[in-house]
């Protein structure tokens, strides 16, 4: 009997991770499916500009989570809303490396290689560690809108429009979001078996590798990118 009261834990535990990364490789196959659906109807989404109105519903999606999470089927129509809406609006970018750089395939596919790394680099130091990641919580936050900060200044400002300076930002986003999956992966770790909506621990995680995938892309284009 004092076996399997032990066990039953773990189990749980084991049983509400593999909830949330269910979901988040859901997200990840649904995300794949808006940019092939974002490559059939490119002259729409160019042509029309319909892509920054997504990106408007995204941010709806994201900043009304608590309201849907516990809402069933509303939760899964927008959890699968959400990544099938990025696809969509980040492949006007995707093409525009294909079609701008000699070799943007294969950044392409380097910036998703070493996206794949370091997520798994993350998950295995968050398995392997002890530390308490949760003290990043805010450290992280502030970075970010420190990093927005930036970026928006960046974009009415052509003196930060450098060489330098994109390294800068992108360097520095790959570092915040690198640590924000390990930060996540902790917290699916700890919260998912603590009654906390999985809709909102996938979503997190998703949003933390789609955008290191961003920045880690921004970043091999500025060292390695042969512009056409």
């Amino acid at each position: 009997m004092q076996d399997i009261s032990q066990s039953h834990p773990i189990s749980l535990q084991s049983s509400d991770e593999s909830k949330v990364y269910g979901l988040f490789a859901f997200a990840m196959a649904i995300s794949a499916l808006g940019v092939y659906f974002g490559i059939q109807f490119t002259e729409v989404l160019i042509g029309t500009g319909i892509h920054f109105f997504f990106l408007i519903a995204e941010l709806i999606i994201i900043f009304t989570a608590g309201f849907w999470k516990d809402k069933s089927p509303l939760n899964y129509f927008l959890f699968a809303a959400f990544p099938l809406l990025s696809g969509f609006t980040i492949t006007p970018y995707l093409l525009s490396v294909l079609a701008g750089y000699v070799n943007g395939g294969a950044i392409l596919l380097n910036a998703g290689a070493a996206t794949v790394f370091m997520a798994a680099a993350a998950a295995v130091f968050v398995r392997s560690t002890s530390m308490d990641l949760s003290v990043l919580g805010r450290t992280l936050f502030m970075a970010l809108i420190g990093l927005l900060i930036l970026m928006i200044a960046q974009f009415f400002v052509p003196a930060l429009k450098t060489t330098q300076f994109e390294l800068i930002i992108s360097g520095a986003g790959i570092v915040i979001f690198a640590l924000f999956t390990a930060y996540d992966l902790q917290r699916i770790q700890h919260q998912s078996r603590a009654g906390m909506s999985p809709f909102l621990l996938a979503l997190s995680l998703y949003l933390d590798i789609f955008n290191l995938f961003l920045f880690i892309l921004r970043f091999m284009l500025v060292i390695a990118g042969d512009r056409r």
